[in-house]
């Protein structure tokens, strides 16, 4: 019976290492030159990021910001000067979100990400 048990446990083991073969592969923000487009406090915002560097800039109301990019556990936090307006804003790891932390309130919206031409 002992010897059951440890063969189910050991194919339900390589049955969920099968599933995470599947996942999809979330790639490094800066492994491509490319810029993300989202919205914050309903105006428009661009963030440029460049291959193979975790500074960046922020366009945002007609202001250029160069931020830099924290890689957190599942998000990168975007380091800047503080604004009031903008508080504090997160992308996620596949840089389809941005989330802005602003007076306790976390508000996320979705970002579109055009690859540069090298």
């Amino acid at each position: 019976m002992c010897t059951q048990g440890v063969f189910i446990s050991l194919l339900l083991t390589l049955a969920l290492c099968g599933c995470d073969a599947q996942a999809p592969k979330v790639e490094a923000i800066d492994s491509q030159s490319k810029t993300l487009s989202c919205s914050l406090n309903g105006s428009p915002i661009q963030i440029l990021i460049t291959k193979d560097s975790l500074d960046a800039s922020l366009l945002y109301e007609g202001k250029e910001l160069k931020v830099n990019l924290l890689e957190v556990k599942d998000f990168y936090q975007i380091l800047m000067r503080f604004d009031a307006q903008i508080g504090q804003l997160k992308i996620n790891k596949l840089g389809n979100e941005l989330t802005q932390v602003k007076s306790g309130s976390e508000q996320t919206t979705a970002c579109v990400a055009e690859l540069k031409k090298p």
